[in-house]
């Protein structure tokens, strides 16, 4: 069945550095990409009738335990559209609130504190690059 779904995105800044999970590739739409894991920003799909706000410090409390405080919006929206799926991806930087001890849930292998130019040179997820971006330009 296609679906499309509002995924909220946490772009988690720190000292200057990026918080990225490796994402476990458990589904089938994974594939595409290789079934190799791939680096990307934490952050899920919007529950119904749940605010974004409330879905992202969710999601990212469920994935890494972080607290969060949610700074602004980017600018832009993506669309990523995989077989069955089409996501409609909100990013917003967000910083952590108290302590920033990661502790990851099933859904990742590992994780990682990155600049913008170490972000370019992974392997990643469509788009994490230019949200990198995006977040970067906001916190100057």
């Amino acid at each position: 069945m296609n679906r499309i779904i509002p995924v909220v995105i946490a772009i988690i800044h720190h000292e200057d550095k990026f918080l990225l999970t490796l994402r476990k590739n458990e589904d089938e739409e994974d594939k595409e990409f290789g079934g190799r894991p791939l680096w990307h920003f934490p952050g899920g799909a919007l529950e119904f009738g749940e605010k974004i706000e409330d879905a992202l410090i969710r999601e990212i409390k469920e994935e890494t335990t972080l607290s969060i405080k949610i700074e602004k919006q980017t600018p832009r929206i993506f669309s990523a559209v995989r077989k069955y799926w089409h996501g409609l991806l909100i990013p917003h930087v967000c910083s952590i609130i108290g302590n920033n001890d990661v502790h990851l849930d099933h859904e990742s292998l590992d994780y990682g504190w990155f600049t913008l130019d170490e972000i370019r040179r992974l392997s990643t997820l469509p788009f994490v690059g230019e949200m990198a971006e995006d977040a970067q330009k906001l916190l100057e």
